[in-house]
């Protein structure tokens, strides 16, 4: 009511059409096994669709890392309390970001209350989070879920406030005419606005709804109701506080956007103020983006592949998708955000074809064009016979002059080794000792000097003589 208020008198500062960039949290919630995640891929254009949607207040929503864990999506939680309902929130809270707007993405929303019908997502005003189905989350300019679930963050009421529990349709009573009063106890809006500041949402530039888009598969409203004065009600469909489906664009009203303004400004959201400049507010892919493996090209080893790509102005991430379809959706999708230029993948099938694509972002800008390519799988396995050691590649690979050899080691925990480089005869021809490799994923830069053209075995050894041996070509 302070926000309208303050709508209404203009003391909603003229200048808060400057940008401000607000930090957003996404929670990628799973089962107990950790299954049934939403994608990034998702996030990121659900990211793009909230920008278009709040645009006419200058907001610009950005990814924010959590200050402790450092990630900029949540993936701990796991949890069929929190998954399927909401009912473990004391655990949601403790992996809450302090300083952001947080959005948790389950199966299934259960806000309780007595709202007809399946939740699609709900705001949460003792918690102050959002909570979204995992099913409405995407780019697309035709669903406002997440987009109407902001509009209640920040105090913007349903155009149809006080018809929750149904709407006024041909079965109610007194039909065609609606009561004066809402079953919710809330005044009902009359066309003629001599109601609009107490009634409804108690804003004058939203018509009257009593709830038509309920259930409703189309953004059109033919059904006849009156108000209470028997003026016929012509609503306001593509309304982004609404329910109404499937409208090709939605939309604030001017009142709902000083609303919305008034109360991005109140002392209560403090915790979301931060000085937050973007590294770059646009992002070009460029199309030869993708380096190895080649398009169609069958790579060595199944179950060790280095995918490399290029790095680009103004990203700060990418977006690796890897999967059986170039749809990205079966079961056996990967995905990983990547803050380098090569990912080293050792869970893949042997004798399939593989799509693999990279879409750079940054914290704020996540709608870039993705680049997408293929690439076969032999039956061939990569074995591995120092322990510990779960995945090795050498790169680049024909090595051209003036290239420095990288190699790529992937780790189930650390360990010392020693590389070695030998021709074919079994000269050595280069060592390097002393190499550390942690847990997890490591490149290392090999100072190989000039070799000349020809084939070369490339050995990891430890001090027990384990050893795992790479082929690497040399071209100049």
């Amino acid at each position: 009511m302070e926000n309208i208020e303050k709508a209404y008198s203009g003391q909603v500062a003229a200048d808060r059409d400057a940008t401000q960039y607000i930090p957003v949290y996404f929670h990628l919630v799973g089962d107990a096994s950790g299954n049934g995640k939403v994608k990034e891929a998702r996030v990121l254009d659900q990211l793009c669709a909230l920008n278009t949607a709040f645009a006419p207040m200058e907001f610009r929503f950005y990814l924010s890392p959590h200050p402790v864990q450092g990630t900029i999506f949540n993936y701990g939680l796991n949890n069929n309390n929190i998954y399927s309902n909401q009912t473990a929130w004391t655990t949601m809270n403790t992996q809450r970001h302090p300083n952001a707007l947080n959005v948790y993405i389950v199966d299934v929303a259960a806000p309780g209350g007595n709202q007809q019908g399946i939740t699609l997502a709900y705001y949460s005003p003792p918690r102050d989070w959002v909570v979204c189905r995992r099913d409405q989350i995407s780019g697309v300019s035709n669903n406002s879920t997440l987009p109407h679930e902001f509009g209640h963050f920040f105090s913007l009421q349903h155009t149809f406030l006080g018809w929750e529990s149904g709407p006024f349709a041909d079965t109610s009573q007194g039909w065609p005419v609606a009561p004066v009063i809402s079953p919710g106890g809330v005044a009902t809006e009359r066309v003629n606005q001599t109601n609009c500041t107490t009634a409804s949402d108690k804003l004058c530039d939203t018509p009257p709804d009593y709830n038509f888009g309920y259930g409703s598969n189309t953004c059109t409203y033919s059904g006849g109701a009156k108000d209470p004065n028997g003026t016929q009600v012509d609503p306001m469909e593509n309304n982004m506080m609404g329910y109404f489906n499937f409208c090709n664009v939605y939309a604030f009203t001017p009142q709902q956007r000083s609303v919305v303004l008034a109360d991005r400004a109140t002392s209560a959201r403090n915790y979301l103020n931060n000085a937050f400049v973007p590294v770059s507010t646009v992002i070009n892919t460029p199309t030869d983006l993708l380096v190895a493996p080649a398009n169609g090209s069958t790579v060595p080893f199944y179950d060790e592949i280095l995918l490399e790509w290029q790095a680009v102005a103004g990203a700060t991430y990418y977006l690796l998708e890897i999967d059986l379809v170039n749809s990205f959706i079966s079961p056996s999708a990967q995905s990983f955000v990547v803050t380098g230029t090569s990912k080293l993948v050792n869970s893949l099938f042997p004798n399939r074809t593989y799509f693999w694509r990279i879409r750079p972002f940054n914290q704020y800008v996540t709608c870039a064009t993705s680049r997408l390519a293929n690439f076969n799988t032999p039956l061939t396995s990569a074995v591995q016979t120092i322990e510990g050691l779960t995945a090795l590649q050498v790169a680049p690979n024909p090595l051209l002059e003036g290239s420095s050899v990288k190699l790529f080691v992937q780790a189930e925990h650390g360990f010392e080794a020693t590389a070695r480089i030998v021709d074919l005869a079994g000269r050595q021809v280069f060592e390097q000792t002393g190499l550390l490799f942690s847990q997890g994923e490591n490149m290392t830069d090999l100072a190989i000097g000039n070799l000349k053209n020809g084939m070369y075995l490339v050995i990891l050894q430890n001090s027990q003589g384990q050893a795992a041996v790479r082929k690497l070509t040399v071209l100049k």
